[in-house]
């Protein structure tokens, strides 16, 4: 088991990545431990934005792995790994997702879950990483967000304490399985938003029309425009 092997459950916390953060800093912290916060009130989301969730209804965890040794131009994979382990667990709890790149987890184009990864890298490997994780469960109120919850979605309340369980098993499974495979960009692929659709993009020229049409090597978003492929980083291309 990668996952879950200690867990640590607390009350309230400003950022479970932040306090994996400070363990490590200060004390050391076992690869696998998982913290796990009832309420995380300054937790955050990609592209510096804030992770909105009310307390006790939502699961929000943080995982430490240490000894990745992962080299840097392939550290998407742990993208790709933890944004598929969400989205197989949904699928097992009937719920129909799709991975918005890079790790968004979208349920009829409203988020329902994401992914923070803060990688600690030591020349061109990956020494350790911090996975901080999002997953809307019982909310169903948002504030006037584009987003989605399990309840909302199934109807079903979920006792949080009993779903922990399940859902790192499925993280464990997930990545023991695809961690070393061939298939694992195909799968990633499989499981896309907008994957092969032409929808409205914009980036530093403008607003245009596109396909997503894969990713390449390093994780940049591959999209197809009239006059070719362009490739994407982290904040260079905005959905509509």
């Amino acid at each position: 088991m990668r996952f879950g092997r200690k867990l640590i459950h607390l009350e309230s916390v400003d950022s479970t990545n932040n306090y994996v953060a400070n363990l490590v800093k200060d004390h050391g912290l076992a690869s696998g431990t998982v913290i796990m916060a009832d309420d995380q009130f300054d937790g955050k989301g990609q592209r510096e934005a804030d992770w909105l969730s009310t307390a006790g209804m939502n699961l929000t965890l943080s995982i430490y792995l240490d000894d990745v040794n992962l080299s840097v131009d392939r550290q998407f994979r742990i993208t790709q790994l933890i944004a598929l382990g969400i989205h197989e667990f949904l699928t097992t709890q009937g719920i129909d997702s799709s991975i918005k790149w890079p790790n968004d987890i979208l349920v009829n184009g409203l988020k329902i879950g994401g992914v923070l990864i803060e990688n600690h890298i030591v020349g061109k490997q990956i020494k350790s990483t911090i996975i901080g994780i999002g997953l809307n469960v019982n909310q169903t109120e948002f504030d006037g967000l584009l987003a989605t919850s399990m309840l909302s979605e199934t109807g079903k309340t979920y006792l949080l304490s009993e779903f922990y369980f399940s859902f790192i098993h499925t993280m464990n499974d997930v990545w023991e399985r695809l961690c070393n495979s061939s298939t694992l960009d195909e799968v990633y692929l499989n499981s896309l938003y907008r994957m092969n659709q032409k929808a409205r993009y914009s980036d530093v020229l403008g607003e245009f029309i596109g396909e997503i049409c894969g990713i390449s090597s390093d994780g940049r978003l591959r999209i197809k425009k009239d006059n070719g492929i362009s490739e994407y980083s982290l904040k260079e291309v905005k959905f509509y």
